[in-house]
């Protein structure tokens, strides 16, 4: 069980409507026919009980990853301790030691909203993540060595014969092979305001959207109208609710991509292109001018421009003690006509 678990961990992106096991086409695009055959369901007396603990076992169980959980002692210190944040203190302590106390009041006001800002929208999209999982249903009715039985949801496995019918949250991503008049809601998924209804014998273009695949039903979407039986195809992490939860904790490549020609090549040129975006999206991170909500970046912006100001005013201020003092030491200093040279003899 551990290893199928690792192995969710480990996939960084999903095709979506891809099934827990690569088949010929996506299951959309497949006939009933097709997709039995691929996945080994059995519409009269579904997997056997042998069968559903192996691939229990083989793609682990039917639930969201738990993740790291939210802590916000965490997402506090992560909003101090980063690039922006922590130019703006030093663009503070560098403004008030000075003795620009507008200045410094104004940083320490951005300070504030930053951090205030940064925790609050992170701490929403880690809750997200716990709204996610609640949303499934706790238990599905299958079919199992014949007989029409209810499990735990976290139980369901690939190639799982599922009956669903008015009322019920649907507990993983299943292609429909039966169906009366039967509507759900999807608005989770696609934002479709209206119930959607479903029709099991029709097949689908591979790059059909989620919202017009009219023979796929979804996790956690809910049945509004009617009944339906379904083989599932995707569980867990490899369901779309799943590839939402993978979107909200995932990280953008660190590193651009070498632009190469048909037969795989790269001129010289391009490697170094593709370093200097790459070391560019670096330095764009540590500052935080590309990354984040665009209230985010237009306050890293911000921040750079009060560092850039104070910055300036500690270095001028320098520069006319610099020549005050010079101007004590070589000439003579008249509080009416300014510096004028001492008189020799």
């Amino acid at each position: 069980m551990t290893a199928a678990k690792d192995r969710r961990k480990e996939e960084t992106s999903h095709v979506s409507g891809q099934a827990n096991e690569q088949l010929s086409d996506l299951p959309h695009s497949l006939t009933i026919e097709q997709l039995l055959d691929e996945i080994g369901a059995n519409l009269e007396s579904g997997l056997t009980a042998s069968e559903a603990k192996a691939r229990l076992e083989k793609y682990g169980e039917n639930e969201l990853d738990d993740g790291p959980g939210v802590s916000p002692v965490k997402i506090l210190i992560r909003q101090v301790a980063n690039a922006m944040t922590l130019v703006l203190i030093l663009a503070m302590a560098v403004s008030f030691g000075i003795g620009s106390y507008i200045e410094g009041g104004v940083i320490t006001a951005v300070i504030a909203l930053n951090i205030t800002v940064g925790f609050f929208q992170e701490f929403s999209a880690e809750k997200t993540m716990d709204s996610l999982r609640s949303m499934s249903s706790p238990t599905a009715s299958v079919v199992r060595d014949g007989n029409s039985i209810v499990v735990p949801t976290r139980e369901l496995v690939f190639g799982d014969l599922v009956e669903i019918k008015v009322g019920d949250t649907i507990p993983a991503d299943i292609r429909l092979v039966e169906t009366m008049n039967l509507d759900t809601d999807e608005a989770l998924l696609t934002g479709e305001s209206l119930p959607v209804q479903k029709e099991a014998n029709s097949t689908f273009e591979t790059d059909t959207g989620p919202g017009d695949r009219l023979n796929i039903v979804y996790s956690s979407s809910t049945v509004t109208k009617g009944r339906g039986r379904g083989v599932v195809y995707a569980t867990g992490m490899a369901t779309e609710i799943g590839s939402i939860a993978t979107a909200l904790r995932s990280e953008d490549s660190k590193k651009r991509h070498v632009k190469r020609k048909q037969d795989g090549s790269a001129k010289p040129h391009r490697y170094v292109e593709a370093g200097a975006l790459t070391a560019g999206d670096f330095v764009g991170r540590f500052l935080g001018v590309n990354i984040g909500t665009p209230l985010q970046r237009k306050l890293s912006k911000l921040a750079l421009l009060l560092f850039g100001i104070a910055i300036g005013s500690y270095y001028l201020r320098r520069c006319h003690w610099s020549l005050h003092d010079s101007c004590v030491t070589h000439c003579g200093f008249d509080d009416n006509y300014g510096c004028r040279y001492k008189e020799n003899g």
